[in-house]
């Protein structure tokens, strides 16, 4: 652009300026040479320049809206409104959206409880629920559930978390979670106490052993009482006596030795 032309190009864009009115954002964006989304000066100037025939009207086709290949005045009034009042996009064209299908929500399946014992749990013998020739204890809360079958009140099985003991070094613990499905879910323990607690010497399903065969193959036949071993329902006698059992269990090295009567 020559510098003849600058002072009639300033004329014009100023006098545009000062017919442009606010009329509020256009749809489209008049004279938005760099799709900026907005129309600025320079850009003005641009139109100008293509209505004097100082540029070709590829330099800015923005301002050309009726595809004429000319710029003319309402053209340019039009960009400067652009300028003044800013652009809105064009509302986008709407589109059929196709209906999905409602789908039930599937009703939540609950998780199976599970207990995984440690050796924390197993503690002094005589603190736990006397049952015939046995000890009974539940980790999860469920004592009384656990009594209720043991004492034949309720039927099988016994909850989760049950804990059942004959004498100290072993244990058979309702850990669920379809841990051991042929044994009801029981899992069976093989234990070392002393004084200062309880180590886990074995754990697992049918490969522990402990008093006679292993667990699982004597308390299998218990099928009427969920596998827990009494003295006339099919299970592998131990030859333990009753008094060699309760001597046992009073004798657990875990309890604390009961404090001596006071002098008098």
């Amino acid at each position: 652009m020559g510098s003849r032309h600058l002072p009639l190009l300033l004329l014009v864009a100023f006098a545009l300026f000062g017919l442009a009115s606010s009329v509020g954002a256009l749809d489209v964006c008049i004279g938005d040479c760099d799709s900026s989304g907005a129309v600025g000066v320079a850009e003005l100037v641009i139109g100008v320049n293509i209505a004097l025939d100082l540029q070709p009207v590829t330099r800015c086709d923005s301002f050309d809206t009726d595809a004429n290949g000319k710029i003319a005045v309402n053209e340019l009034l039009r960009a400067v409104h652009s300028a003044v009042d800013g652009c809105r996009p064009p509302d986008p064209t709407p589109t059929a959206v196709q209906a999905t299908p409602t789908v039930a929500e599937p009703t939540p399946t609950a998780t199976p409880e599970e207990f995984v014992a440690e050796a924390e749990d197993f503690d002094c013998l005589t603190e736990w629920t006397h049952i015939r020739h046995f000890r009974i204890a539940n980790k999860l809360g469920h004592l009384d559930e656990a009594l209720a079958v043991a004492n034949g009140d309720a039927p099988p099985p016994y909850p989760v978390g049950t804990i059942i003991q004959l004498v100290p070094q072993e244990a058979v613990v309702k850990r669920g979670g379809g841990f051991f499905p042929e044994a009801n879910d029981w899992e069976f323990f093989s234990l070392a106490v002393s004084p200062t607690g309880t180590q886990i010497r074995q754990r697992g399903r049918g490969e522990v052993v402990n008093i006679g065969p292993p667990c699982f193959a004597c308390h299998s036949a218990a099928t009427q009482t969920d596998l827990v071993c009494e003295t006339d329902n099919g299970c592998i006698a131990l030859n333990l006596s009753e008094d060699l059992i309760n001597a046992l269990q009073n004798g657990d090295p875990r309890c604390a030795a009961p404090t001596p009567a006071a002098a008098h």
